[in-house]
């Protein structure tokens, strides 16, 4: 989530600043977990390290060494307003809220909490993304990207995974990109946004084979 949405780079910045960084001639490079200047040597800033097994799939281990933090000790002894960067990476979305004052961090981390993905872990790897989290981390990372022009966007159950006042905040984003022009479209059977629908396709009647004609339109 920092990374595809861009709140990794402004954290970098607001470390960069630090007086310690100063002292110690870091720059915002050295504080990214794929610069060799800063990422953890034994496991390559991944916080994990892939364990061969003969008969069963790969594992990933923790990290001895960085303690899955993914950065050289030089690195996380860095403090910005008490914390590390390994530890903010910890943090869930909702924490980093309440944690930064930045307005550049907060709006983004803002856009986050809105399309329900409160509950985030900052540095979670994107290949444990359930289907649901990474499409809406999609749209989040849409609309911080702000790009000219109308689009249309597409969702396949987008209400998976969410709490029910989880979903209102999600649907409150729909109804701001339909002001906005764009169009959003989206397989559901949630009655909640069934209902927040301004038109509704229906197919069937079965599923599987005995699905595919319109039923209602």
């Amino acid at each position: 989530p920092l990374s595809i949405t861009g709140i990794l780079g402004d954290i970098q910045n607001l470390f960069a600043k630090t007086e310690e960084a100063k002292t110690k001639g870091f720059k915002k490079a050295d504080f990214s977990y794929q610069n060799k200047n800063g990422k953890c040597a034994t496991c390559s800033g991944h916080g994990k390290i892939k364990t061969s097994m003969d008969f069963m799939s790969d594992i990933w281990l923790t990290c001895d060494t960085c303690n899955g933090q993914r950065y050289q000790a030089k690195i996380l002894a860095v403090n910005f307003e008490g914390k590390s960067l390994g530890a903010i990476m910890q943090m869930t979305v909702l924490d980093a809220l309440a944690f930064f004052t930045d307005k550049k961090v907060v709006a983004k981390l803002t856009v986050l909490q809105e399309v329900g993905l409160s509950h985030l872990i900052l540095g979670q790897a994107g290949n444990t993304l359930s289907e649901g989290e990474a499409q809406r981390l999609k749209l989040a990372n849409s609309i911080l990207q702000k790009n000219n022009g109308k689009a249309l966007y597409l969702f396949d159950e987008p209400s998976t995974g969410l709490h029910y006042f989880d979903m209102l905040p999600l649907l409150e984003v729909f109804k701001k990109l339909v002001k906005e022009g764009h169009t959003v479209l989206f397989i559901e059977h949630n009655a909640t946004f069934i209902e927040a629908a301004h038109q509704v396709v229906k197919l069937g009647p079965g599923n599987g084979a005995f699905g595919g004609e319109l039923v209602k339109f």
